[in-house]
């Protein structure tokens, strides 16, 4: 999903011992982790750090986000033909300066990483089974063959993913955690509104974004009665011919819209004088973040139920998520308890809020660096 950033940013930078950074990933098609590089890469860059992106086997559209940042020095082969591995890109891997810390986001640009000379190692964790698939597990052999206490030097975006990938190695793994940084406006800002009837749904249209067939069984319900209650999709994918079906047949198909992808810096827009947002990830914090009360959707689930209000879910779970919550709700049990009071509407636009402000990626990022610095700092006091 293309990043979504609507607010200038303010140096913060963070005073410590890593200044030159490399980032390794496979290339920048769009999704979420792609998303977050973009995120990151700007962060590091406006807060003076040095910072390095290799993209070992080609580009895609979120590789001009990269390229829009001064200063960012990106290394890709983007001809078209992508490899599984672009050796002119590993060569300048293997000849690069040294780094303070590289850092890589899957178990192969994990792998990759060590022809990185640099003084620390750390790679992201943001799938639960990334550690179990069958694909990589002759990656995670060779990484084991090279570091056998490589998984010390996993960052895991929240603890279930955490808890999945110590399942899957069979060994203990530290409790270190880099949550989606994500761009937010001001903290007093409010663009949810308990009088409006306007819902909004943010992401990629395929097989296993389920919630949006309740939502669309849902609106019937809901216009029977507020007339004015409308469903607005912003999104493209694969899914989107059976949506426009299902939006087709149903009774409520004057009342939900499909729309394109906002462009980036769209966001605002989207949830302006918004009663609810429904989805996951970056998106939903963004919503939340900006006074919109979020009720979170799940993969791949046959009945679409909802684990909660954003604000419900554990620490830095944003949806979508493997964690067996206590209990289950209708997506449209949440929309009309908002309809019970503006009071109430307010209480749970402030606790996702709140939630919300945790990933804001000063915080985020100012604790990620923090965390290299004192592992930085640790490995060269052992070394000493």
């Amino acid at each position: 999903m293309i990043p979504f950033e609507t607010v200038e940013k303010q140096s913060n930078r963070t005073s410590g011992q890593i200044q030159k950074i490399a980032l390794v990933h496979k290339h920048m098609k769009a999704g979420g982790v792609e998303a977050l590089i973009v995120r990151m890469s700007r962060w590091l860059i406006e807060n003076g750090f040095d910072v390095s992106v290799y993209l070992y086997s080609g580009g895609g559209p979120l590789l001009k986000h990269l390229r829009q940042i001064n200063k960012l020095n990106v290394i890709v082969r983007d001809n078209g033909k992508e490899p599984t591995l672009d050796l002119s890109v590993l060569n300048q891997l293997m000849r690069s300066e040294k780094y303070d810390l590289v850092y890589s986001f899957s178990p192969s640009g994990m792998l990759l990483s060590y022809a990185v000379p640099a003084q620390l190692r750390l790679s992201g964790v943001y799938q639960p089974e990334m550690y179990k698939l069958e694909r990589n597990k002759k990656i995670i052999r060779a990484l084991k063959a090279i570091d056998k206490e490589f998984h010390h030097k996993l960052v895991f975006m929240n603890p279930t993913v955490r808890r999945y990938t110590a399942r899957a190695l069979g060994t203990e793994v530290p409790e270190q955690f880099m949550p989606p940084p994500v761009e937010q406006g001001a903290k007093d800002q409010q663009l949810g509104s308990p009088h409006s009837r306007r819902i909004v749904s943010v992401g990629a249209i395929q097989a296993f974004t389920t919630h949006y067939a309740q939502v669309i069984e849902l609106m019937e319900e809901l216009i029977q009665i507020d007339p004015e209650f409308t469903y607005h999709i912003y999104g493209e994918g694969p899914d989107e011919a059976r949506l426009r079906k299902s939006i087709a047949e149903s009774e409520a198909r004057d009342h939900i819209f499909l729309h394109s992808m906002p462009r980036s810096g769209a966001i605002e827009e989207v949830l302006r004088d918004c009663f609810c947002f429904i989805g996951s990830g970056a998106v939903m914090i963004q919503a939340c973040g900006s006074g919109v009360p979020g009720i979170t959707s799940r993969a791949n689930d046959a009945e679409a139920l909802t684990e909660g209000y954003f604000h419900e879910l554990p620490p830095y779970e944003v949806g979508e998520s493997y964690w067996e919550a206590p209990e289950m709700y209708e997506i449209g049990e949440l929309v009309k308890n908002l309809l019970v009071s503006e009071n109430v509407y307010r209480k749970v636009a402030e606790r996702c809020k709140n939630k919300a402000r945790k990933f804001e990626i000063d915080a985020v990022m100012t604790e990620f660096i923090e965390l290299a610095n004192g592992k930085l700092a640790g490995k060269e006091k052992s070394n000493g």
